[in-house]
Protein backbone atom coordinates (compact mmCIF):
# COMPACT_ATOMS: atom_id res chain seq x y z
CA UNK A 1 0.00 0.00 0.00
CA UNK A 2 1.75 3.27 -0.91
CA UNK A 3 1.46 6.09 2.15
CA UNK A 4 1.49 9.26 0.25
CA UNK A 5 2.87 12.36 2.14
CA UNK A 6 1.15 16.08 1.87
CA UNK A 7 1.35 17.61 -1.84
CA UNK A 8 2.90 20.62 -2.49
CA UNK A 9 1.06 20.83 -5.94
CA UNK A 10 -1.84 18.74 -7.78
CA UNK A 11 -1.29 20.20 -11.21
CA UNK A 12 -0.95 17.72 -14.41
CA UNK A 13 2.82 17.42 -15.59
CA UNK A 14 5.03 15.78 -18.01
CA UNK A 15 5.34 12.79 -18.71
CA UNK A 16 7.90 10.64 -16.69
CA UNK A 17 11.03 9.45 -18.82
CA UNK A 18 13.44 8.36 -16.56
CA UNK A 19 13.92 6.86 -13.14
CA UNK A 20 16.91 7.68 -11.09
CA UNK A 21 17.93 5.15 -7.81
CA UNK A 22 20.58 5.47 -5.42
CA UNK A 23 22.39 2.58 -4.73
CA UNK A 24 23.18 1.54 -1.29
CA UNK A 25 20.42 1.37 1.00
CA UNK A 26 18.27 1.17 -2.39
CA UNK A 27 18.64 -0.85 -4.68
CA UNK A 28 20.49 -3.08 -2.38
CA UNK A 29 20.89 -2.70 1.72
CA UNK A 30 24.38 -3.27 3.08
CA UNK A 31 23.74 -0.53 5.50
CA UNK A 32 23.08 -2.76 8.45
CA UNK A 33 26.31 -5.29 7.64
CA UNK A 34 28.69 -2.20 7.28
CA UNK A 35 27.03 -0.62 10.53
CA UNK A 36 27.76 -3.62 12.29
CA UNK A 37 31.44 -3.37 11.16
CA UNK A 38 31.89 -0.23 12.17
CA UNK A 39 30.34 -0.95 15.45
CA UNK A 40 32.44 -4.09 16.31
CA UNK A 41 35.71 -2.21 15.54
CA UNK A 42 34.20 0.86 18.22
CA UNK A 43 33.66 -1.72 20.62
CA UNK A 44 36.74 -3.74 20.12
CA UNK A 45 38.38 0.34 21.21
CA UNK A 46 35.70 0.47 24.22
CA UNK A 47 33.71 2.33 22.77
CA UNK A 48 29.91 2.36 21.45
CA UNK A 49 28.54 3.76 18.12
CA UNK A 50 24.61 4.03 17.59
CA UNK A 51 22.04 3.58 15.32
CA UNK A 52 21.35 7.47 15.85
CA UNK A 53 25.13 8.53 15.42
CA UNK A 54 25.82 5.93 11.95
CA UNK A 55 22.44 7.77 11.00
CA UNK A 56 24.04 11.25 10.82
CA UNK A 57 26.85 9.31 8.38
CA UNK A 58 24.01 7.50 5.90
CA UNK A 59 24.23 8.43 2.11
CA UNK A 60 26.77 11.42 3.36
CA UNK A 61 30.45 11.03 2.22
CA UNK A 62 33.67 12.82 3.69
CA UNK A 63 32.50 11.79 7.58
CA UNK A 64 35.75 10.50 9.48
CA UNK A 65 34.73 8.31 11.82
CA UNK A 66 37.87 7.71 13.13
CA UNK A 67 38.49 11.09 13.98
CA UNK A 68 35.85 10.72 16.47
CA UNK A 69 36.88 7.46 17.42
CA UNK A 70 40.54 8.84 18.62
CA UNK A 71 38.79 11.55 20.16
CA UNK A 72 36.78 9.38 22.12
CA UNK A 73 40.08 7.33 22.84
CA UNK A 74 42.39 9.94 23.70
CA UNK A 75 45.03 8.82 21.22
CA UNK A 76 45.71 8.57 17.34
CA UNK A 77 44.57 5.52 15.30
CA UNK A 78 45.91 4.16 12.31
CA UNK A 79 43.53 4.72 9.75
CA UNK A 80 45.01 3.09 6.89
CA UNK A 81 45.21 -0.07 9.00
CA UNK A 82 41.38 0.93 10.03
CA UNK A 83 40.16 1.23 6.54
CA UNK A 84 41.80 -2.07 5.46
CA UNK A 85 40.44 -3.86 8.46
CA UNK A 86 36.81 -2.69 7.55
CA UNK A 87 37.54 -3.40 3.53
CA UNK A 88 38.36 -6.76 4.60
CA UNK A 89 35.25 -7.27 6.52
CA UNK A 90 33.23 -6.19 3.80
CA UNK A 91 34.22 -8.69 1.56
CA UNK A 92 33.16 -11.42 3.74
CA UNK A 93 29.65 -9.64 4.65
CA UNK A 94 28.75 -8.81 1.92
CA UNK A 95 29.66 -11.42 -0.79
CA UNK A 96 26.30 -12.72 -0.70
CA UNK A 97 24.36 -9.84 -0.38
CA UNK A 98 21.88 -9.42 -3.33
CA UNK A 99 18.76 -6.79 -4.15
CA UNK A 100 16.73 -5.69 -2.42
CA UNK A 101 13.17 -7.66 -2.61
CA UNK A 102 11.24 -6.47 -5.60
CA UNK A 103 13.84 -4.75 -7.19
CA UNK A 104 14.43 -6.42 -10.44
CA UNK A 105 10.70 -7.07 -11.12
CA UNK A 106 10.18 -3.05 -10.97
CA UNK A 107 13.44 -2.21 -13.10
CA UNK A 108 11.86 -4.87 -15.68
CA UNK A 109 8.63 -2.73 -15.40
CA UNK A 110 10.84 0.66 -16.19
CA UNK A 111 12.26 -1.02 -19.40
CA UNK A 112 8.74 -1.86 -20.40
CA UNK A 113 7.76 1.49 -20.06
CA UNK A 114 10.60 2.54 -22.06
CA UNK A 115 12.36 4.83 -19.40
CA UNK A 116 15.48 5.73 -19.52
CA UNK A 117 17.02 4.48 -15.98
CA UNK A 118 20.43 5.55 -14.65
CA UNK A 119 22.13 5.06 -11.00
CA UNK A 120 22.99 8.55 -8.74
CA UNK A 121 25.06 7.26 -6.04
CA UNK A 122 28.33 8.93 -3.40
CA UNK A 123 29.62 5.39 -4.23
CA UNK A 124 32.33 4.98 -6.31
CA UNK A 125 32.02 3.93 -9.82
CA UNK A 126 33.98 0.64 -9.60
CA UNK A 127 31.35 0.04 -6.42
CA UNK A 128 28.30 0.61 -7.95
CA UNK A 129 29.49 -1.77 -11.09
CA UNK A 130 30.84 -4.42 -8.92
CA UNK A 131 27.89 -4.53 -6.30
CA UNK A 132 24.98 -3.98 -9.43
CA UNK A 133 26.61 -7.05 -11.19
CA UNK A 134 26.55 -9.32 -8.19
CA UNK A 135 22.52 -8.27 -7.28
CA UNK A 136 22.17 -8.96 -10.64
CA UNK A 137 21.04 -5.54 -12.32
CA UNK A 138 23.98 -4.65 -14.06
CA UNK A 139 22.30 -4.43 -17.49
CA UNK A 140 20.36 -1.80 -18.89
CA UNK A 141 21.44 1.26 -17.31
CA UNK A 142 21.44 4.81 -19.51
CA UNK A 143 24.37 5.99 -17.10
CA UNK A 144 26.18 5.82 -13.49
CA UNK A 145 26.69 8.91 -11.66
CA UNK A 146 29.25 8.90 -8.63
CA UNK A 147 31.27 12.20 -6.97
CA UNK A 148 34.29 9.81 -6.95
CA UNK A 149 34.87 10.99 -3.96
CA UNK A 150 34.51 14.64 -4.58
CA UNK A 151 32.78 15.80 -1.38
CA UNK A 152 31.71 19.20 -3.23
CA UNK A 153 29.43 16.93 -5.93
CA UNK A 154 27.88 14.14 -3.21
CA UNK A 155 24.80 14.11 -1.86
CA UNK A 156 23.52 16.18 -0.34
CA UNK A 157 24.41 18.60 -3.41
CA UNK A 158 21.83 18.41 -5.99
CA UNK A 159 24.73 18.47 -8.28
CA UNK A 160 24.66 14.78 -9.52
CA UNK A 161 21.10 14.64 -10.15
CA UNK A 162 21.41 18.00 -11.99
CA UNK A 163 24.32 15.84 -14.04
CA UNK A 164 21.82 12.78 -14.65
CA UNK A 165 19.39 15.22 -15.86
CA UNK A 166 21.90 16.98 -18.56
CA UNK A 167 22.99 13.53 -19.89
CA UNK A 168 19.31 12.54 -20.51
CA UNK A 169 18.79 16.03 -21.68
CA UNK A 170 15.33 15.95 -19.54
CA UNK A 171 14.08 18.89 -17.28
CA UNK A 172 13.46 17.78 -14.02
CA UNK A 173 9.67 17.30 -13.54
CA UNK A 174 10.46 14.51 -16.49
CA UNK A 175 12.24 12.03 -14.09
CA UNK A 176 11.74 10.48 -10.50
CA UNK A 177 14.32 9.50 -7.92
CA UNK A 178 14.20 6.82 -5.68
CA UNK A 179 15.97 7.30 -2.24
CA UNK A 180 16.37 5.61 1.32
CA UNK A 181 18.15 8.78 3.08
CA UNK A 182 17.52 12.05 3.69
CA UNK A 183 20.50 13.23 2.23
CA UNK A 184 19.62 11.72 -1.36
CA UNK A 185 16.05 12.93 -0.90
CA UNK A 186 16.80 16.47 -0.13
CA UNK A 187 19.39 15.96 -3.05
CA UNK A 188 17.07 14.80 -5.71
CA UNK A 189 14.63 17.62 -3.96
CA UNK A 190 17.39 20.43 -4.52
CA UNK A 191 17.51 19.39 -8.07
CA UNK A 192 14.02 19.55 -8.82
CA UNK A 193 13.37 15.58 -8.99
CA UNK A 194 10.38 14.18 -7.48
CA UNK A 195 11.37 11.71 -5.30
CA UNK A 196 9.93 8.53 -3.80
CA UNK A 197 11.78 7.59 -0.69
CA UNK A 198 11.95 3.70 -0.31
CA UNK A 199 13.13 3.58 3.40
CA UNK A 200 14.99 0.00 5.18
CA UNK A 201 15.44 -0.70 8.49
CA UNK A 202 18.73 1.22 9.30
CA UNK A 203 16.50 4.65 8.07
CA UNK A 204 12.72 3.82 8.37
CA UNK A 205 13.28 5.46 11.50
CA UNK A 206 14.49 8.63 10.24
CA UNK A 207 12.82 12.11 8.60
CA UNK A 208 11.81 11.52 5.42
CA UNK A 209 9.10 13.67 5.32
CA UNK A 210 10.97 15.70 2.39
CA UNK A 211 9.91 13.22 0.10
CA UNK A 212 7.45 13.19 -2.49
CA UNK A 213 6.05 10.09 -1.98
CA UNK A 214 7.21 7.24 0.35
CA UNK A 215 6.72 3.29 -0.01
CA UNK A 216 7.98 0.86 2.90
CA UNK A 217 9.71 -1.46 0.26
CA UNK A 218 9.89 -2.37 -3.72
CA UNK A 219 8.22 -5.52 -3.03
CA UNK A 220 5.00 -3.89 -2.29
CA UNK A 221 5.77 -1.42 -5.66
CA UNK A 222 4.62 -0.96 -8.81
CA UNK A 223 5.63 1.14 -11.10
CA UNK A 224 2.73 2.02 -13.52
CA UNK A 225 1.09 3.26 -10.23
CA UNK A 226 3.95 5.05 -9.14
CA UNK A 227 3.84 6.86 -12.19
CA UNK A 228 -0.05 7.15 -12.73
CA UNK A 229 0.36 9.23 -9.24
CA UNK A 230 2.70 11.70 -10.73
CA UNK A 231 1.64 11.71 -14.10
CA UNK A 232 -1.62 13.00 -13.01
CA UNK A 233 -0.36 15.40 -10.17
CA UNK A 234 -1.54 13.24 -7.38
CA UNK A 235 1.68 13.65 -5.72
Amino acid sequence: MLSLLPPSTRRRTPPVRAVLFDLDGTLWDPEPHVFRIYSEIFREHGQELTRRQWAGVLGTIGFDLWSVLEERVGRSLDHIALDARVAHRKEAALGGLGARPGVPRLLGQADAAGLARSVVSNSPTAWITRYARQCGIEHGWYALHSPEGDTSRAKPSPHLYREALERLSLAPDEAIAFEDSPSGVRAARAAGVRCVAVPNTMTAPLDLSHADLRIESFAEAELPQILSRFTAGAV
